[in-house]
């Protein structure tokens, strides 16, 4: 299934759908270890350039906060969500509305690529990492999470009549397809990890482990892997060789 109007979508959701909201304390956990999977992969450094494709409440902004840290150059297609993120981190936040399959930058402009929970929204997510992978500068990394083989689900729109995607989440992705999509941008050295446990996630053992820091969470989810191997999220790298 696809978005008639994928630009148009978005421009409007982010005018219905507030990022900025508080979060249930399962969902904020959640989404923390994903941020904190992006950025072990990521491995920034403050003389970086990064472009934040589908920026949406600008996390990755907060992460720097109050320390040294990497140009980061948010995009998104909702302008509301783009003039919070100003308001919160000042006017020399860099922003440009700009959709992921057609970015308005040069060949090269970027030393590193984050496109977190991203993809499974788009019409064409080959076509978004191919535009990733142009941005990217020699030796940079693109990197990528998204929901692991998941099942997508409708609702029946009462507008319309039409099946709609629960989350407007389009597509289902593996370490298969992102792979195969990650070799045809032409991106190298690829790595993948499917990470947050079902098991934990099912028990709400997330939430009481969430003080625990990054790389000791990771290792009891490895472990929880062995038990019962199914996933919620998955992470892929790669590397632009020109």
């Amino acid at each position: 299934m696809k978005l008639a109007d994928h630009t148009a979508h978005y421009r409007i959701d982010a005018e219905e759908f507030d990022y900025f909201e508080e979060r249930s304390g399962a969902d904020r956990d959640a989404a923390r270890r994903i941020q904190q999977a992006v950025l072990a992969e990521a491995r920034l450094k403050s003389s970086d350039l990064v472009l934040d494709i589908g920026s949406g409440g600008g996390w990755l902004f907060e992460e720097f906060d109050g320390t040294p840290a990497p140009r980061i150059v948010a995009v998104d297609l909702g302008v509301r969500n783009l003039r919070k993120l100003r308001e919160r981190h000042g006017n020399g936040v860099m922003t440009v509305v700009a959709d992921a399959e057609h970015l308005p930058f040069r060949p090269g402009a970027f030393s590193a690529v984050i496109a977190s929970e991203v993809l499974e929204h788009l019409n064409d997510p080959a076509a978004a990492l191919r535009e990733a992978a142009r941005t990217l500068a020699s030796g940079g990394r693109c990197v990528i999470s998204t929901p692991y083989r998941e099942t997508l689900r409708y609702y029946l729109c009462i507008h319309c009549n039409r099946p709609t995607p629960v989350n407007a989440h389009l597509h289902s992705f593996d370490e298969h397809v992102l792979r195969d999509h990650f070799n045809n941008a032409g991106l190298r050295e690829i790595r993948h990890q499917p990470f947050q446990n079902k098991l934990l996630l099912y028990l709400r053992l997330s939430h009481l482990l969430r003080f625990l820091p990054w790389n000791l969470w990771r290792g009891i989810d490895r472990l929880c892997n062995f038990v019962y191997p199914r996933c919620h999220s998955i992470i892929v790298s790669g590397k632009q060789q020109h």
